[in-house]
């Protein structure tokens, strides 16, 4: 092969290893976004998530709020609980708070708001650049 031809080769080489580096720098440094979404079960809830998306950047704590307004005549037990979506992302996320998870009595006639709280780690080469919290809401059986 002449000399030429291995320069170009050398030039292309580099060039890919460039755009690979720069791909990899983009994936441990890239916000993840991070949408809340609510979901009832049976429950006469109306829940706001505040914001209802997020750009988190890796390592940045997050404070969100779920706005959570019982629309029954008395108050209600529920169960709260939060999932990450897809499952694969579990491990990406940490939830440090979570005031509306568990058993709650959520009382009637004004919304109540719950702060969670939480930091992602970056999507690197396996991660998600997409994560969803949803917060489920099942009634508490007597």
């Amino acid at each position: 092969m002449r000399r030429t031809g291995w320069i170009g080769l050398a030039l292309l080489a580099a060039l890919a290893g460039v755009g690979l580096g720069g791909w990899v720098y983009w994936r441990e440094t890239a916000p993840v976004e991070v949408r809340l979404v609510a979901a009832v079960d049976n429950l006469p809830f109306t829940v706001e998530t505040i914001p209802p998306v997020v750009e988190a950047r890796p390592g940045q704590m997050i404070s969100v709020t779920f706005r959570i307004r019982n629309n029954a005549v008395m108050p209600i037990a529920a169960y709260g609980r939060l999932n990450v979506v897809p499952a694969a992302a579990q491990d990406q996320i940490r939830i440090y708070l979570t005031q509306c998870g568990g058993l709650n009595t959520f009382q009637n006639s004004y919304a109540a708001d719950y702060q969670v709280l939480f930091r992602v780690q970056p999507a690197g080469l396996t991660g998600q650049q997409q994560i969803t919290l949803l917060h489920t809401f099942t009634p508490a059986t007597p």
